[in-house]
């Protein structure tokens, strides 16, 4: 948690899969189950931030290649993971 952020209580269902493994990660690495949601919620909401300036960017210089889009993650060091549909944002 971010030091001087409030929280809020909330109530979320989640399949007791998904919430099983959270928390045996989350205790095996000795943080708070919230953490864990706390930094997958964050990770979601920048992707779809970054969704957002790609369809903005896009709009107004044209579309990335895929060989473009290859370099970016060879540079930042992640793997490419190619689209499976049309990028939109949720």
């Amino acid at each position: 948690m971010i030091l001087g952020m409030s929280t809020d209580r909330v109530t979320v269902s989640l399949p007791a899969e998904v919430r099983e493994a959270a928390q045996r990660v989350a205790q095996e690495a000795g943080v708070p189950f919230s953490a864990v949601v706390t930094e997958a919620l964050a990770a979601w909401v920048r992707g779809r931030l970054i969704d957002t300036w790609l369809l903005e960017y896009e709009a107004k210089h044209g579309v990335f290649s895929e060989a473009e889009l290859r370099d970016i993650a060879a540079e930042a060091g992640v793997t490419y993971i190619p689209p499976t549909r049309s990028r939109t944002v949720a």
